[in-house]
């Protein structure tokens, strides 16, 4: 490796992350690109940061990453600076840069599916628009569940600006409510009152969705940068290492979980299973919290537990830099998995299926997250626990215990087989650096 500071990488040498007294996690040459000192020049700083990957970004010290994270309500620090700086890193028009990204597209797109909802509204379900005296209620649902998003945002930005609490964290939040409060609502408040044919509930449910969704379309570039109040909810889920990003990576994911929901719960809803269609749930507590807790889990003890400094490294959707992820933090989806299920258990048809979910579920949801892009495993989480357990519904219940034991151990044996031979992108580290050498990698 060439031990010229221009080239030699940002990450090589450890440091302490949010909060160390300099940033000693950086070689000489970003130093002397940042000039650091208590005072830096913030306008260097995020031109620099634009450049940098997860782990460089973590290694900055407490004052220069609260710079990245900024105050939505001091001019000096609002986020804008930081969107300006990567798109002029990027090479975009310094006036109306914001059109060329993918939030001029959501833009669009929330218009595009509004209007998709309104005729099909009109068509299938009108009363929800011509009889206001029984289904006003339904609306008040829909404004009530999207101030309590922002609510929930701006709290979380709040202490992520403030108290210096890692947006990776809160982030999780916003997340976990964007598909539990709309599943409970409809499960458990609006299917009561508001839908009465499959193609009604299916048109209250997607209107849900797009309400919810609105709490996160309103985070884009000329919303929030001319509303502080805006400005500090998108706080909660702006990770400085996700710019530019964030929007793409969240709502995306999002929107594709609420079709998979929305295909699960619908074909439980159409065979008459009222009570199986709640199993959504475990894939959704394995997305919002086994996923939300492998991260505090990952970096308090990854790579300390099952073999030491072993981890592997992912990239993110449409982006070549790269995260690492860790082992232990994976094993974390694998138990909330198991205990989702324990919990949940009188939900399934016979002891074959929960048998069937134990052995499948957990597993399978743990290679789906450890393989799917940054910020991005919300899918492939989803589409993994709500395909097993759509597709454990098909199992006879007098089939023989010794058979279905033999097929999910075939399966279980796959699995696992799978996992170890396509494991790849791993990454050994010793004293918190990765080595990438492959000739210093040994296992």
């Amino acid at each position: 490796m060439s031990s010229d500071p221009a080239t030699k990488p940002l990450n090589e040498t450890k440091g302490p992350n949010y909060g160390s007294n300099g940033d000693v996690g950086l070689n000489d040459y970003a130093k002397a690109q940042l000039d650091l000192e208590d005072d830096m020049n913030r306008e260097k700083l995020l031109e620099v940061a634009a450049k940098m990957n997860e782990d460089e970004i973590h290694k900055l010290s407490k004052k220069n990453y609260m710079k990245l994270i900024g105050d939505s309500y001091n001019p000096n620090l609002r986020k804008k600076d930081a969107y300006d700086a990567i798109y002029k890193v990027m090479g975009l028009p310094e006036k109306g840069a914001w059109l060329h990204t993918f939030e001029h597209f959501l833009l669009w797109w929330m218009i595009g599916w509004l209007t998709v909802l309104l005729l099909l509204t009109a068509w299938v379900h009108p009363g929800l628009f011509t009889n206001l005296p029984i289904y006003w209620p339904f609306w008040l649902e829909q404004v009530i569940k999207t101030t309590f998003m922002l609510s929930v945002a701006y709290i979380g930005g709040y202490i992520v600006e403030k108290h210096n609490v890692k947006v990776n964290y809160t982030r999780k939040v916003q997340h976990f409510c964007a598909y539990l409060i709309p599943l409970v609502m409809r499960l458990f408040i609006t299917s009561k009152g508001f839908q009465k044919t499959l193609a009604e509930s299916i048109i209250v449910e997607w209107w849900g969705y797009w309400w919810t969704m609105l709490s996160f379309f309103v985070f884009i570039y000329p919303i929030r940068t001319r509303i502080s109040f805006i400005d500090r909810c998108y706080s909660s889920l702006d990770r400085p290492e996700d710019r530019p990003y964030t929007i793409y990576w969240i709502t995306s994911q999002i929107f594709l979980g609420y079709i998979i929901m929305s295909v699960y719960t619908t074909f439980m809803t159409w065979t008459g299973e009222e009570t199986a269609r709640a199993l959504i749930f475990i894939p959704v507590i394995i997305t919002g919290i086994g996923d939300g807790i492998a991260e505090p889990v990952g970096r308090s003890v990854g790579g300390k537990i099952f073999v030491e400094g072993l981890k592997y490294q992912t990239a993110g959707l449409g982006s070549d830099k790269r995260y690492t992820r860790s082992f232990e933090g994976s094993f974390a989806v694998w138990i909330t998995g198991v205990i989702a299920i324990i919990v949940l258990w009188d939900m399934f048809f016979t002891w074959y299926h929960v048998l069937c979910a134990l052995l499948l579920v957990p597993g399978a949801s743990t290679i789906a997250e450890a393989y799917s892009p940054h910020t991005w495993d919300t899918p492939f989480l989803l589409s993994t626990g709500a395909g097993i357990l759509w597709a454990q519904t098909f199992i006879p219940a007098g089939l023989g215990s010794m058979l279905i034991l033999l097929i999910l151990g075939l399966h279980v044996l796959a699995m696992f087989i799978i996992g170890f031979i396509g494991a790849r992108n791993l990454v050994l580290e010793k004293n918190g650096v990765a080595l990438t050498n492959s000739d210093e990698v040994k296992l």
